[in-house]
């Protein structure tokens, strides 16, 4: 399984993750249509790739002082600027080699104010054969500089699958965050609803960076990949 940000934000949905409204688009009309139906007054435009890095990416076809495929929008305008600039041209990321990828689709989503950046992901251990949820304080960054520079704040705790999530892995999970009251709260009932999507879809990895905590206080994934 290997899917765009816009499906594994559309699979998590479904068992209760919170995400952020979306829509994806093939076309600058689609994508300024896709704003036109979400509250506002911030929007983000995503370039849909299988491929990491993409708001420090670089468009070929694009000057080097363009913007990279993640960008900022506050009008419909902006939208269909950032859709005209990706759309049908070549992303280059760190992840992508000098080929770069093509941007045939974009997600379109309603923008959040970000007080604080967490990383969350699932993957199973192979060697104890149980699911390990890993959490940093480190969010919106690459996860392996983390673990080279600063490898302590990297928390791992192990699930066994014949019990599944328990109160005490959510606590756990809050803790590593750092997190207390409501936002701790918040912190444990996503992680046991990640927990129910990584089961429930046989995933082999779901990646959360960044999870962010909103300026009026939610608890939201901004990204996401599923494999």
């Amino acid at each position: 399984m290997n899917i765009h940000e816009y499906q594994a934000k559309e699979l998590l949905a479904k068992f209760g993750v919170p995400v952020p409204a979306g829509f994806s688009a093939m076309s600058v009309e689609e994508a300024v249509a896709a704003c036109e139906k979400l509250p506002g007054p911030l929007y983000v435009v995503k370039a849909q790739i299988h491929a990491g890095g993409r708001g420090k990416g670089k468009f070929k076809e694009l000057g080097p002082d363009a913007k990279g495929g993640v960008r900022l929008a506050k009008t419909a305008d902006d939208v269909r600027a950032a859709a005209t600039d990706m759309l049908g041209n070549t992303l280059v990321t760190i992840q992508t080699g000098d080929a770069g990828k093509q941007v045939n689709r974009l997600y379109v989503t309603d923008g959040v104010d970000i007080a604080k950046e967490f990383y969350l992901a699932l993957l199973v251990n192979r060697a104890t054969g149980r699911v390990s949820m890993v959490a940093s304080t480190e969010g919106g960054m690459d996860i392996e500089t983390v673990a080279h520079d600063t490898p302590e704040k990297i928390h791992s705790i192990d699930i066994d699958q014949a019990t599944g999530f328990q109160p005490h892995h959510g606590r756990a999970v809050a803790a590593a965050l750092e997190l207390t009251g409501d936002l701790a709260k918040q912190a444990a009932n996503t992680a046991s609803k990640l927990y129910d999507a990584f089961m429930g879809t046989d995933a082999e990895q779901i990646e959360i960076n960044p999870l962010a905590v909103t300026n009026d206080g939610k608890l939201m994934v901004l990204d996401a990949k599923v494999a």
